[in-house]
C-alpha cells in the first residue's frame, strides 16, 4: 500500500512539474521567439558558403532549439505557474501577450542576458565556420 501511494503522489509530482513546464514552453511559442531567431537565420544565410548549407541549418536548428529549451526551463523557474497558464489562456483567446514579471527579476535578467550572450556567441562561431571566403575577406577588410 506504501509503494502505491509513494508511487501516486511522484507521478502527480511529475505531471504537476510538466504541465508547468509545458506552460513556459507555450508561453515562449507565444512570444515568437522562435520566429524571430528564424528571421536571423534569413539574414545569415547569404553569408554561407552554398556547398555548406545544409551542415549550417542542421547546427544552426540544434542551436535555436537548445536555446529555446534552455530558456524555456529559465522562464520554468523564474515565473509563477499560475500566471504563466492566466496569459497563455488569454493569448489563446485573444493573442495578445501580457507582460508578467519574474519572482526575481534581477536573476532573471542576469540569466536571460547570460544565455543571450552565450547563443550570440555560439551563433558568431558559426557564421565564421560556414561562411563563404567572399564573406570572410570581406570581413577583414
Amino acid at each position: 500500500m506504501k509503494k502505491f501511494i509513494y508511487g501516486a503522489i511522484m507521478i502527480f509530482a511529475v505531471q504537476t512539474g510538466f504541465a508547468q513546464t509545458q506552460d513556459a514552453k507555450t508561453f515562449v511559442d507565444n512570444m515568437g521567439m522562435k520566429t524571430n531567431i528564424d528571421g536571423v537565420k534569413e539574414q545569415i544565410l547569404p553569408m554561407i558558403d552554398t556547398s555548406k548549407v545544409a551542415d549550417f541549418n542542421k547546427e544552426f536548428d540544434a542551436l535555436v532549439n537548445g536555446f529555446v529549451t534552455d530558456f524555456s526551463k529559465l522562464i520554468d523557474e523564474s515565473y509563477n505557474a499560475a500566471d504563466l497558464k492566466a496569459v497563455n489562456k488569454k493569448f489563446a483567446d485573444t493573442k495578445e501577450l501580457d507582460v508578467i514579471e519574474p519572482k526575481d527579476k534581477a536573476t532573471f535578467e542576469q540569466k536571460a542576458g547570460a544565455l543571450s550572450n552565450e547563443v550570440n556567441m555560439t551563433m558568431q562561431g558559426l557564421v565564421m565556420k560556414y561562411a563563404s571566403a567572399e564573406v570572410l575577406q570581406q570581413a577583414q577588410e
